[in-house]
């Protein structure tokens, strides 16, 4: 995209001239989980690094991987009190080896990820790549389409657009993405967010950011940034309720995993309302068809 390209060359031609920060933390995931909100708001901190490019993109990209350049990989220093740079590209957790690739650049990394119900996230992606490509299909297909991807073991790096653009429900596999996650980076130097919570409570998960990355809490919170909400207004046809809760159910034991292995509440996720028996389907479909303007 023209946005993201004219960002990128922005930073690069910045590098040349100006002092620059290494990157030492990560936002990793997930894509519509209110990343791009807690990065404007971290970037108010008088000690992170802003500047153009919230989405470095590095691990993702067509490099080569025998003897990396880590040269671009940093941020302008654009005020004299910034000295901690972070990278945010919500890719990361998804993609195969790039936390790999991350960990040979630094392995102390900070990482954060920030997760929100499968469907709705999912449902959230697919009404962005409906504003950005016209042919992209209705839910419905994308559903019978891209519904039961596993999580890749391998993608296209020359062309990770359209891998991404298919990934709707991929992304949602959180526990298979954690699992691999945590067999690279040890525990401790991960913070798992859950998006309803940084909404409710901004401040507290700015507070829980800036303890894991080891600085100073803000004096003043900055106010909720709210960034990239879900379009309202989508065209095409509903999927059928049945449709749904082969979706659903395809998350279960995905979803288990994730519980396992991380302390982020589930509970209030429709989702996981939905496979204990509390939320009836059909008032689940109701809601997601109400959010994306789809009749049923």
């Amino acid at each position: 995209m023209a946005g993201v390209a004219t960002r990128r060359e922005r930073r690069l031609a910045l590098l040349e001239t100006t002092e620059s920060v290494p990157i030492r933390f990560a936002i990793v995931g997930v894509q519509k989980a209110a990343t791009s909100t807690l990065y404007a708001m971290l970037v108010r901190h008088p000690r992170i690094v802003g500047g153009p490019q919230k989405e470095l993109r590095f691990f993702i990209e067509d490099r080569d991987w025998e003897a990396p350049d880590y040269s671009s990989y940093r941020r302008p220093r654009l005020k004299p009190t910034t000295d901690l740079a972070g990278d945010a590209t919500p890719a990361y957790l998804f993609w195969p080896r790039a936390l790999e690739r991350m960990h040979a650049y630094r392995p102390e990394m900070r990482l954060v990820a920030t997760f929100r119900d499968p469907v709705e996230r999912a449902c959230s992606q697919w009404a962005m790549e409906r504003v950005r490509h016209e042919d992209y299909p209705d839910l419905p297909e994308a559903m019978a389409m891209y519904g039961a991807d596993p999580l890749p073991e391998s993608l296209p790096e020359a062309r990770s657009g359209p891998a991404l653009q298919r990934s709707l429900f991929a992304r949602g596999r959180y526990g298979a993405q954690v699992e691999r996650g945590l067999a690279v980076f040890p525990r401790e130097q991960w913070l798992f967010l859950e998006f309803r919570d940084l909404l409710a409570e901004h401040q507290r998960t700015l507070d829980l950011t800036t303890d894991h990355l080891g600085i100073d809490r803000f004096r003043r919170h900055p106010d909720l940034l709210q960034r990239s909400a879900t379009p309202t207004r989508n065209a095409g046809t509903a999927p059928t309720v049945a449709a749904l809760d082969q979706l659903v159910a395809g998350y279960a034991d995905d979803l288990a995993l994730f519980e396992r292995l991380t302390d982020v509440d589930t509970s209030s996720w429709p989702t996981r309302r939905v496979l204990s028996g509390e939320l009836p389907i059909e008032e689940f479909h109701a809601k997601v068809c109400g959010k994306l303007g789809l009749s049923t």
